[in-house]
């Protein structure tokens, strides 16, 4: 074993070691809430007001670890910035950003708890919550429920929507090697439910993707269009693009293919 190997697995030890800590440690304030009601009598007061204290305790909670453990965990012990390239699975290089790509996991799912606020969980505490993690993302951004971002690797444009079960990808496992590239969604872009924006896809500003498609890897979309299908084609243009050369373009070849 080589010694950035060493050091690299004992990078991995540690981090686990203090996420577990972290989470724990988190956890106190529903800790403290179950040794109060079980070792005093409450009063009424107190049991009425049971359902409040148990938020606030978990407000408390998945505070506490989104900030501490990104922006001390994650920053002390994994790649915080992931240079684009190739890393072989097998590889501790390849272990640590694999890792680093999933270390926001725990917190996705403690934000979960939050959708039955639908307006809330999209435009605040999601987006703003995968910042701690990395995320490029505008103002005005709205991130639908189970959608699926790496977030050191995408970027989101100002006042862009992003639908249901929809995955940003930054990465790509391909001949037993993670791939890094960078997504990049421009402004005011919408994107349908269960679409995919794969490693390396640039989506122009004001460019609409319908339901259920995708775009090819390192694919540049202009912007102004409206996409379908996978691979996503141009279906039509959007209102102040239709003299937009390089869309009448690709709707020649498509038209001639």
């Amino acid at each position: 074993m080589s010694f950035r190997t060493l050091i690299d697995t004992g990078r991995l030890v540690i981090y686990f070691l203090l996420t577990i800590i972290v989470l724990i440690v988190s956890f106190f304030p529903e800790g403290w809430l179950l040794f109060f009601y079980l070792n005093e009598p409450p009063e009424l007061v107190h049991c009425l007001l049971a359902p409040l204290y148990v938020f606030l305790a978990y407000c408390t909670t998945v505070i506490f670890f989104g900030v501490v453990h990104s922006q001390v965990v994650v920053r002390l012990t994994l790649p915080y910035r992931i240079k684009p390239g190739k890393y072989p699975h097998h590889s501790s290089q390849g272990r640590l950003i694999a890792i680093r790509i999933t270390a926001d996991g725990i917190f996705k799912a403690m934000l979960k708890v939050f959708t039955f606020l639908p307006f809330i969980w999209g435009v605040l505490l999601f987006p703003y919550g995968m910042r701690l993690y990395g995320l490029k993302c505008g103002k005005n951004v709205h991130i639908a429920t189970n959608t699926w971002i790496d977030c050191p690797l995408v970027e989101i444009g100002d006042n862009t929507f992003i639908g249901w079960n929809t995955a940003l990808a930054g990465h790509a496992n391909e001949n037993r090697q993670f791939v890094i590239e960078p997504a990049k969604i421009g402004k005011n872009v919408t994107i349908g439910s269960y679409c995919v924006v794969g490693p390396g896809v640039e989506i122009g500003d004001n460019t609409m993707m319908g339901l259920m498609s995708g775009f090819k890897k390192g694919e540049k979309v202009p912007p102004g269009g409206v996409w379908v299908g996978a691979p996503a084609k141009l279906l039509k243009k959007r209102r102040g693009y239709e003299y937009d050369e390089e869309l009448n373009k690709i709707l020649e070849d498509q038209n001639n293919s």
